[in-house]
């Protein structure tokens, strides 16, 4: 790891990213213009994989009543520090389950546990930590005791608040009456009518309490004895003699008999049921026990146990993680370089501390992110939870990233290369070549058709320009390679083609990328004028000459183009 780490770690220089870059991508290479100042933004991402084994250690205690299903364990515990000394491990440790199991009695931390405690050895075979670890009792602070409460009695005064250990007492609720009154008619037997209210009188349903009813008279003409006429009178109500009230008949002297008490005037008391006194549910009413529950603190045992120990538990802690020195890379994310890293390398034991055998083999390189996984599992060399032992796998991927233009469109754009010296990878950040219509490039193509139309100047200048580009691009991939000083020759040519439609932007990509260009034609080189023509033809010999010499295939190519004009 360390060898490879050292080799992925070295320089990484501009000239040696261009190289990459030919090397893995040479077609897009050819338009790419990488200045060869360009700064190199890197990244180194370390890859750890990381397990530990720690140990945990614990000062707990257990209060509990002595069970008699318990009482031979913990016979075989206590005795003090000269029976056993002031650690000792458990001759079973089946108390423990017991309580949890049967009793629901489970371990709490020690207040008055210490460091001091955890000194003894873990336990190991042939140099490997044992998975499962006997706990160790602390003998002085592991004993029995007599209850203090029932002083060994089992038995206490009932806690009940109305009892104390009466058992048996008068109701204060009736006086020991038995009864009480009642609280519908405060012992009255009686009550007001629900209908009158007590007034003794309703209203006439009659009239509605009006004392008059609304009646029609049919009167007969003075004029003529056939005329007849309706009138609307009130009269006196016959129902309730014109007085609008009825004595009322559901009560007597507004007043009925009491529902609740049934016109007794008394209820049986609840709390004691009508017997005068209340006997507690809580405790017993035997003689032996009259007035006694069974001692809570002890359940009725009569006795206190108390056991102090430490328990080990041993731990393991996997985890994969990046790094990355100094900063991640703008737009590439972890997951793309997890991919290139080894997830199935395997680990080297770095660090061996199980009791005396102490062992440090962590490098420079994995130093400082181990320690930092350590941390962050909660783990230390000296004290619990202590590391054990430490196994580490790690891989450097180195990344760099830089920025270069295109050829054809002159528009500087980011380029990463991910595990540099590995399985490398490009990764570019944005489609250069990609094209997409819109209003702007609509109203290109209508310009450019009426243009065509009436052969405007316009129109021929551009067409002029597309086929300068065209022949600027056959001879740079005239030899089979476009060097450098090409490259920017034809940058400078172009300059941007943004004027173009997304159509015509096409042609010049697919020309570029077509490995096998189609023969020129007669049209391909035919221009507007004798002098523009001229005007490309000085261009394309620049652009041959560019580099220094003009190749042969670079020469056929231009007397190619004279010919096609004769």
């Amino acid at each position: 790891m360390q060898e490879q780490a050292t080799e992925n770690l070295k320089e990484i220089k501009i000239s040696d990213v261009i190289e990459k870059v030919r090397s893995l991508n040479p077609g897009e290479f050819n338009k790419m213009i990488i200045d060869s100042n360009e700064k190199v933004n890197r990244s180194d991402y370390f890859f750890v994989k990381y397990n530990a084994i720690s140990a945990q250690r614990e000062s707990l205690k257990l209060t509990f009543p002595v069970y008699t299903a318990i009482s031979g364990n913990m016979s075989e515990i206590t005795g003090g520090e000269a029976k056993h000394g002031e650690l000792a491990l458990f001759p079973s440790e089946k108390i423990i389950e017991k309580l949890s199991s049967n009793y629901q009695i489970d371990p709490e931390v020690d207040p008055l546990g210490s460091d001091a405690n955890f000194s003894f050895p873990l336990e190991e075979t042939g140099g490997t930590i044992n998975p499962e670890q006997r706990s160790y009792f602390i003998s002085d602070r592991t004993y029995s005791e007599q209850c203090n409460p029932c002083t060994g009695n089992k038995l206490v005064t009932c806690d009940d608040y109305d009892c104390e250990g009466k058992h048996n007492w008068p109701c204060v609720d009736c006086n020991a009456k038995g009864v009480i009154q009642c609280h519908g008619c405060g012992g009255a037997k009686r009550v007001d009518c629900d209908r009158c209210n007590g007034s003794k009188k309703i209203r006439c349903s009659s009239c509605g309490g009006d004392g008059k009813k609304v009646d029609t008279l049919d009167t007969v003409s003075a004029l003529s004895s056939k005329t007849r006429s309706n009138r609307v009178v009130k009269k006196k109500c016959g129902s309730c003699s014109g007085k609008g009230q009825k004595p009322c008949t559901s009560c007597n002297g507004g007043k009925v008999t009491c529902s609740t008490c049934s016109g007794a005037g008394k209820l049986t008391c609840s709390p004691c049921g009508g017997h005068k006194s209340i006997t507690c549910t809580k405790c017993y009413g035997d003689k032996e026990r009259y007035g006694l529950i069974d001692c809570p603190q002890c359940k009725a045992q009569g006795e206190m146990g108390y056991i102090s120990f430490v328990r080990t538990t041993i731990h393991n802690h996997k985890t994969e993680k990046l790094f990355a020195r100094p900063a991640s890379l703008v737009d590439v994310s972890d997951e793309e370089v997890m991919s290139f890293a080894n997830k199935q390398g395997e680990t080297k034991t770095s660090i061996v501390n199980i009791n005396s055998n102490k062992q440090n083999d962590r490098d420079d390189y994995v130093k400082d992110y181990a320690e930092e996984l350590m941390s962050g599992f909660g783990l230390s060399l000296d004290n619990f939870n202590k590391l054990l032992k430490e196994d580490t796998y790690y891989q450097v991927v180195p990344c760099v990233q830089i920025q270069y233009k295109h050829m054809l469109t002159n528009e500087t754009l980011d380029l990463s290369i991910i595990d540099f010296f590995g399985n490398a990878k490009l990764k570019f950040h944005k489609e250069a070549e990609e094209v997409s219509s819109d209003l702007k490039d609509k109203g290109k193509k209508l310009g450019r058709f009426f243009g065509k139309l009436f052969k405007t100047k316009k129109f021929k200048a551009q067409d002029d320009k597309m086929k300068e580009i065209k022949l600027m691009i056959y001879l740079a991939k005239a030899d089979g390679k476009i060097e450098e000083e090409e490259k920017g020759f034809l940058a400078e040519s172009i300059n941007s083609i943004e004027g173009f439609t997304s159509t015509e932007k096409s042609e010049f990509f697919n020309l570029m990328n077509d490995p096998t260009p189609p023969a020129l034609t007669k049209e391909d080189v035919t221009f507007s004028s004798k002098e523009k023509l001229n005007e490309v033809v000085a261009k394309l010999t620049g652009l041959a000459g560019s580099d220094g010499d003009i190749d042969k295939t670079e020469q056929e190519l231009l007397n190619n183009i004279m010919a096609l004009n004769e």
